[in-house]
């Protein structure tokens, strides 16, 4: 049957993507295996392509690269979800209904013909209707097994299009999510942003630890994502529904305060600073106190857009470059 062979396809190319993956030594995380497996699938030419230049110039596959081909082709793998696997689930969805109602009726007409037959055997000259009746009752089973079959394989169909869809949304929840801390990375950044007024004012603020990597190489890494995971903690303490937090990258958080926040910009950092400041974080270690720096800088109207938040984003990094050589645990406006 088609959707068997479908099926088993399916299962041929999840194979083979677990084995390309284990030959490079590809973590088989989400977003690694949507890649590899359009890949072995045939599903993205453009992928491939691009894939097996970077093969044969460098003969090894680094995340990095990975990364960059999911942001490229499937970051938006929204519209793998509208424009095909939703249509599919619909249909398959649709035509199991159908065969679920054939095969109620069928055990209508079965039961139908069960009374037929043991009025027949009462009357002896019935025995070629009874004939008749039997070879029509075991058409009828032989259809009702059929039907069960064939519900039995569109069950199961609908089944790994949910897998599929589940695993799309766990890949699009890595790739825009922070995992240490739970706050959007550099990539859902972008993706919130869009839920912001353009022609409003906003304001931003870049968030830095200070002397973070002190913090590492004397305690290690552990303590260091303990602190991390803290400090995130605390900041989104300090926000409210519609501004945005992100880990902008290392011990580096943006902040983008929404317009119509009663407080000012400098208010708001000046409170995130003594925050963090006023109260030692517990760690596996023991308590650690640290302090944090803060720029921050107004949003023009019409400045969220890929094109000029690059420019915001510099302003910040500027001012709290400045916060940083004037001292650290303050906040700078530029």
């Amino acid at each position: 049957m088609l959707i068997k062979d479908n099926f088993d396809e399916a299962l041929k190319f999840s194979e083979s993507t677990n084995e390309f993956l284990s030959h490079y030594q590809i973590p088989p995380s989400p977003v690694n295996y949507s890649v590899i497996y359009l890949h072995v699938s045939k599903r993205n030419e453009k992928l491939s392509v691009e894939l097996e230049r970077h093969l044969q110039t460098y003969q090894e596959i680094d995340l990095i690269f990975i990364e960059g081909l999911f942001e490229k082709y499937i970051s938006n793998a929204h519209t793998i979800d509208k424009q095909i696997l939703d249509p599919i689930e619909k249909a398959l969805a649709s035509t199991l209904e159908k065969i679920n109602l054939q095969v109620d009726s069928d055990k209508t007409v079965a039961s139908n013909l069960k009374k037929a037959e043991q009025a027949l055997t009462k009357h002896e000259y019935h025995k070629s209707m009874q004939s008749i009746v039997a070879f029509l009752m075991s058409s009828i089973t032989t259809s009702q097994q059929q039907h069960g079959d064939l519900s039995l394989e569109l069950t199961r169909a609908c089944g790994e299009v949910n897998f599929l869809k589940s695993k799309l949304e766990a890949a699009r929840h890595e790739a825009i999510v922070d995992s240490l801390t739970g706050l959007y990375n550099r990539r859902g950044c972008d993706m919130k942003l869009q839920e912001l007024d353009i022609e409003q004012v906003h304001s931003s603020l870049a968030i830095d630890i200070d002397h973070f990597k002190n913090v590492n190489d004397t305690y290690g890494h552990m303590v260091g994502d303990e602190i991390l995971g803290e400090v995130a903690n605390r900041l989104s303490a300090e926000t409210r529904d519609k501004d945005k937090l992100v880990r902008w990258g290392g011990e580096e958080f943006v902040f983008v305060i929404a317009g119509g926040n009663k407080d000012n910009k400098t208010s708001v950092a000046n409170r995130i600073i003594k925050t963090i400041s006023s109260k030692a974080i517990t760690t596996s270690v023991g308590e650690i106190r640290v302090t944090v720096s803060a720029g921050a800088a107004n949003i023009k109207p019409g400045q969220l857009n890929k094109e000029t938040w690059p420019e915001v984003l510099k302003k910040v990094d500027r001012a709290l470059y400045i916060a940083k050589e004037g001292g650290r645990n303050q906040a700078v406006l530029i």
